[in-house]
C-alpha cells in the first residue's frame, strides 16, 4: 500500500515484519521538533524535549496500530502480508486484498480509519483521565486521530477511503476495471481539494507550519496516482492476456536448510549481494536465503544452518504460475518474485521478466538488450498506489 525506498526492519510480530524507511526519519525528526518548539514556550527545554519525543511515539505508534488493523484482517481472509512499513505520509501494508475479491478489499481498506477513529476516542478517554502535560499530550493525539481518520476515509486513491470506494463500485458492477477509473477519477477530484487547502492554509498562517507541505504533498501523490490510472488500466488490459508461465525465467538455485552458512556463502551467497535464494525443506519452499540475512547469524558462527538464517517466505512476493501478469505485476511492486505450484518451485518472475513479455507478445519487439532478473531497470508502469 505504498513505496518507501529503502526501509530498515524495526520488529516482527507473528511473521509480520516491520519497517521504518528513509522518508519516515524526515517526518518523525519534524514532528518532534515542532513539538518541542512549541512546548518550549512553556516549559524548560528538558522537560519540552521529553514532551515531544512522547507524543511522537505515541503518534507513530498510533499509525502502527493502524497499519497492523489492514494487516490482522488480511489475515483473517488468510491473505499473505509481506510487510508494514511507515513513510512520509503514514504507513504502507503489503498486502493483495483484491484477490479474495471486493468484500475482502473493502474490509482490509475499511478496517484502517476505523481504527484510527477508535483510538481518537482512546486518547480522548485518556485525556480525561489525566492531567498536565500528559492531559494536554492525549488531548492533541485524539485531535490528531479524529482528523487523520476523516483525511483518510476521503474517497481518493490510494487513501483508505478510495479502496473502499473502490471495492464498494467494483462490488456493484462486478467490474474491478469500472472500479478502478472511479477511484482514479475521485483521487484527482480529492487531491485538488486537498491542494486548494493546502494553498489557502500557506496563505493564511503566519507562522510555517509542515502543514501546508504535508497536505501539498498529498494532493500531489493523488492527482498524479488519479491521472496514471487511465495508463494502469490500458496497460492491465494488455498483461491480462498473459500468465505467469509466459513469462517467467528458470528457477533460481535453491538452497537445502540443513547445509551450514559457510557452505551457502561459498556454494550460492558469494558475489550475489541483493539476491535472496529459495531454501528448500523436503523439497518444497520454506523461506529464502540472501547474503544479508546470513551475515545476521553467520557473523558470530558461520558453521549455523542456513535455517537459523532463513527469512520467512511471507516476506517475499509468491505467484503461481496460472497467475495472469497484471496480477502478478501488481503483487511484485517493483520486487522480484518466486513462482510456486503447491510449494513447488517452478520458477522466477520480476518486472524485468513482465516487460520481456510485454515487449515481444504485445510490442513485437525482440528481446536483445533487455536483460532479465532482479535488479534490473523496466518501464513498466508502477502499480497505482506505489
Amino acid at each position: 500500500m505504498g513505496g518507501s525506498g529503502k526501509r530498515w526492519k524495526i520488529l516482527t510480530v507473528r511473521g509480520i515484519p516491520f519497517y521504518v524507511s528513509t522518508s519516515w526519519f524526515v517526518i518523525a525528526a519534524l514532528y518532534v521538533f515542532v513539538g518541542y518548539d512549541d512546548y518550549s514556550r512553556s516549559t524548560s527545554s528538558a522537560e519540552a524535549l521529553m514532551v515531544a519525543v512522547l507524543f511522537a511515539v505515541l503518534f507513530f505508534g498510533s499509525v502502527l496500530v493502524h497499519e497492523a488493523a489492514h494487516a490482522v484482517t488480511a489475515r483473517l481472509f488468510d491473505l499473505q502480508v509481506s510487510g508494514v512499513t511507515l513513510v512520509f505520509w503514514g504507513g504502507a501494508t503489503e498486502t493483495k486484498a483484491s484477490a479474495k475479491g471486493p468484500l475482502a478489499e473493502f474490509l482490509v481498506a475499511f478496517v484502517g480509519p476505523a481504527t484510527t477513529l477508535g483510538l481518537a476516542g482512546a486518547f480522548w478517554v485518556g485525556e480525561m483521565l489525566t492531567n498536565g502535560n500528559v492531559a494536554e499530550i492525549m488531548g492533541r493525539l485524539a485531535g490528531f486521530s479524529l482528523l487523520f481518520a476523516g483525511f483518510n476515509a476521503l474517497p481518493g486513491f490510494p487513501l483508505d477511503g478510495g479502496r473502499v470506494l473502490l471495492a464498494a463500485v467494483w462490488g456493484l458492477t462486478g467490474s474491478r476495471r469500472t472500479a478502478m477509473r472511479v477511484a482514479g477519477y475521485g483521487g484527482i477530484a480529492v487531491g485538488m481539494l486537498i491542494g486548494a487547502a493546502a494553498a489557502w492554509t500557506l496563505t493564511t498562517q503566519s507562522t510555517f507550519t509542515f502543514m501546508p507541505i504535508f497536505l501539498g504533498y498529498v494532493a500531489f501523490i493523488l492527482i498524479s496516482t488519479g491521472r496514471a490510472m487511465d495508463q494502469r488500466i490500458a496497460f492491465r488490459d494488455q498483461l491480462i492476456t498473459g500468465t505467469v508461465t509466459d513469462a517467467m525465467r528458470p528457477a533460481p538455485p535453491s538452497v537445502p536448510i540443513d547445509i551450514s552458512l559457510a557452505q551457502a556463502l561459498d556454494d550460492y551467497l558469494r558475489g550475489a549481494d541483493g539476491q535472496a535464494f529459495p531454501v528448500l525443506e523436503d523439497g518444497r519452499v520454506v523461506g529464502t536465503v540472501s547474503i544479508e540475512s546470513a551475515r545476521k547469524v553467520g557473523a558470530k558462527d558461520p558453521m549455523r544452518p542456513v535455517r537459523d538464517g532463513v527469512r520467512p517466505l511471507t516476506q517475499t512476493p509468491v505467484v503461481a504460475p496460472d497467475e495472469t501478469l497484471d496480477d502478478a505485476l501488481e503483487w511484485l511492486g517493483g520486487r522480484d518474485g518466486l513462482v510456486l505450484r503447491e510449494g513447488v518451485l517452478v520458477g522466477a518472475l520480476s518486472p524485468a521478466d513482465v516487460e520481456r513479455w510485454y515487449r515481444r507478445e504485445v510490442e513485437g519487439k525482440p528481446d536483445a538488450g533487455l536483460q532479465s532478473g532482479p535488479g534490473t531497470d523496466v518501464v513498466v508502469p508502477a502499480r497505482p498506489d506505489r
